[in-house]
């Protein structure tokens, strides 16, 4: 499930939160979905750059690869990378270490087995404002950022909301982005960062099935909804 997101947040709304400007104000757009099924950017802010916001192509490449990203996703999904693989000596190894990022978004989403059916639940800070997902990133040669985003244990608040993976994004607090996206973090407290539990408190709310239409969006979709069996 956690190959969508929702970026619901108008532009000033997130330069006020991260503290920092888009780099190239006129190519964000907010979302209600963002999926990342389609090769779609999303807002990032880098190790490389902590005082800009950078549009980044949502599923990690090599920083050689000049082959399509349609292809790259096919043969393995970078939407998502379990944190636990920092310490693999694997392409994206060195990301960890230098290349890490935070991703704004309003809101990702769950979703629970019950009953022989799916039900999709929508989670966003409590508080209003932006949760920060924890990502890695690479720079193509042409300049083009790639990211994926951060997987590791469910959250306390999220266990009755997910059980068709016993993973969930990572979620970076407000108080620990400088030190995430500092070069001095070295690779062991960048993961010690990442573990759970977190201080922000969640807000997880059922929503409409449409969800689940790849191609369907519109205003209302995340809306509360009430579903009979529950």
């Amino acid at each position: 499930m956690y190959f969508k997101i929702s970026n619901t947040a108008q532009m000033k709304e997130i330069e006020r939160d991260v503290n920092a400007m888009f780099k190239f104000p006129n190519l964000y757009t907010p979302q209600v979905v963002v999926s990342g099924l389609s090769e779609s950017t999303i807002p990032v802010v880098t190790m490389d750059e902590p005082k800009a916001i950078s549009l980044a192509i949502w599923g990690l490449l090599p920083t050689s690869f000049k082959d399509d990203w349609e292809l790259f996703q096919r043969l393995t999904n970078t939407l998502t990378i379990p944190v636990r693989n920092s310490e693999i000596d694997i392409w994206y190894h060195d990301s960890f270490m230098n290349r890490r990022c935070i991703i704004p978004v309003t809101g990702f989403f769950t979703s629970v087995l019950k009953n022989g059916e799916i039900y999709p639940y929508h989670v966003s800070k409590k508080s209003g404002g932006m949760l920060y997902l924890a990502g890695i990133y690479t720079v193509l040669e042409d300049g083009f950022i790639t990211c994926s985003l951060l997987t590791g244990p469910l959250e306390e608040e999220i266990v009755d909301y997910q059980n068709l993976v016993d993973y969930m994004p990572i979620i970076i607090d407000h108080n620990d982005k400088g030190e995430w996206l500092s070069s001095d973090t070295t690779t062991e407290r960048a993961i010690e960062i990442a573990q759970p539990p977190h201080k922000t408190t969640l807000e997880i709310r059922p929503i409409a099935k449409n969800l689940f239409n790849q191609d369907i969006s519109y205003d209302s979709m995340l809306m509360p909804y009430e579903y009979p069996e529950n």
